[in-house]
C-alpha cells in the first residue's frame, strides 16, 4: 500500500469517527437519572475555632458562679446562683451540642450530589447510599430545603419531577481519603444513576479541567492539520526535468 492510499485512509476515518460522534451526540436520548458528585475539602478560619475556645472557657461553671456571686453581692443563695448559671450556658449548650461539640472543624469533607431526572416521567424512591455517616441536606426543585438532624449513611428522596433537579449536601466528619475511596451508589424505583464524579482542584489541573473544551477543540484542529499535512506531503510529486 502506498503512503497516498494510506493518507486517505487516515482522513477517511477521522471524518467518519468525526460524523458519528456528531450523530451520537445529536441523536442520544438522556432518559435516566443523572447524578454529578462533587468532593471538596472544607476549611474554617482559625479566629472562628479560637473564638469558641474562649466562648467555652468564659462559660464554664465555676467561672460563671463565681461572677454571678460577685454580682449578687450575697443576695442569691447557692440554688439562685446555679440555675442563673444554668440559664446562661443554655444557649451555648444548644449550639454546640452534638455532633459540633468542636464547632465545624470536625466536618471537614463534603459532597454535594446533583440530580437531574432526564426522563419523560417523575423518578420514584431515590435512594442514595453513602460511604460513611453525615449530616445531610436535601434541596428539591422549588427550592426547599430539608435537615436530616442526625448524621446518616443513607438519603430518602421521594421523586423529581421530569426535567427536575434535586441537590444533596453532605458533611462527613471522616477523611477525605476515606469517603472518596468509599463509593457510593444511587437507585431509584427502576434502575440506577449515571454517576459523574467532580473533585475540586487548584493550580494548573484547575485551569486545565476548566478549558477542558476549549483544549480538546484545540487538539482536534491539530490532529486535523496534521493529517493533511502528511496527506499533503504523501501526494505531492517530486518535479523531474529531462535531462539535456
Amino acid at each position: 500500500m502506498s503512503w497516498e492510499k494510506v493518507g486517505k485512509s487516515l482522513v477517511g476515518l477521522l471524518v467518519v469517527a468525526a460524523t458519528a460522534a456528531v450523530l451520537y451526540a445529536a441523536l442520544r436520548e438522556d432518559d435516566n437519572l443523572e447524578a454529578r458528585l462533587t468532593y471538596a475539602h472544607l476549611t474554617y478560619p482559625g479566629q472562628f475555632n479560637e473564638r469558641i475556645s474562649q466562648a467555652n472557657e468564659l462559660l464554664k461553671y465555676e467561672r460563671l458562679h463565681a461572677r454571678i456571686s460577685d454580682i449578687s453581692a450575697g443576695g442569691l443563695d447557692h440554688g439562685q446562683v446555679d440555675r442563673l448559671v444554668d440559664l446562661a450556658q443554655a444557649p451555648y449548650l444548644q449550639l454546640f451540642a452534638r455532633p459540633f461539640e468542636a464547632g465545624l472543624v470536625d466536618h471537614r469533607t463534603g459532597l454535594l450530589i446533583e440530580l437531574t431526572n432526564h426522563r419523560q416521567v417523575p423518578v420514584k424512591a431515590v435512594t442514595i447510599r453513602l460511604p460513611a455517616k453525615g449530616l445531610v441536606q436535601v434541596r428539591d426543585d422549588a427550592g426547599n430545603d430539608t435537615l436530616v438532624q442526625a448524621s446518616t449513611s443513607s438519603v430518602e428522596i421521594p421523586a423529581i419531577e421530569p426535567a427536575g433537579t434535586s441537590k444533596v449536601w453532605v458533611y462527613f466528619d471522616a477523611d477525605y481519603s476515606q469517603i472518596r475511596q468509599g463509593g457510593i451508589g444511587i437507585r431509584y424505583a427502576d434502575g440506577t444513576a449515571d454517576i459523574q464524579v467532580y473533585r475540586e482542584v487548584v493550580g494548573l489541573p484547575a485551569w486545565v479541567a476548566r478549558y477542558s473544551r476549549e483544549l480538546i477543540g484545540l487538539l482536534a484542529v491539530l490532529a486535523l492539520a496534521v493529517l493533511a499535512l502528511g496527506y499533503q506531503a504523501t501526494t505531492r510529486r517530486p518535479n523531474t526535468r529531462p535531462l539535456q
